[in-house]
């Protein structure tokens, strides 16, 4: 599935859209049981969101994580650590955690 950027815009909405999932606990397949620790925009390519998610790994602030980033393209991911290894940071992206968990939701 070939993904495209969201706006900031598009990315703040679905940010709030999805606000509900923070503090959750989810599996997919055979992975660990995750929690939720923010639903956050985060800059659209791999490297961006690897980056962002280091640092909001040491500073616990998405915004704080985000202000380096000066692109214009955006995604959102949920930030996860498993459930009983806050330290073990991961994430993945809405659109794929949707899919993955029949969510259904018009992504712009």
């Amino acid at each position: 599935m070939e993904l495209t950027p969201f706006t900031l815009e598009d990315a703040a909405e679905i940010c709030e859209d999805f606000e509900d999932l923070i503090d959750t606990e989810f599996k997919l397949g055979s992975s660990p049981m995750l929690l939720v620790a923010q639903v956050s925009i985060a800059p659209f390519s791999e490297e961006g969101k690897n980056d962002f998610v280091e640092s909001y790994h040491q500073s616990h602030n998405s915004e704080n994580a985000l202000s380096t980033y000066s692109g214009t393209e955006y995604d959102v991911i949920l930030i996860t650590s498993e459930a009983d290894n806050e330290s073990n940071y991961s994430y993945i992206d809405i659109r794929t955690f949707a899919s993955l968990k029949g969510i259904k939701y018009a992504f712009p």
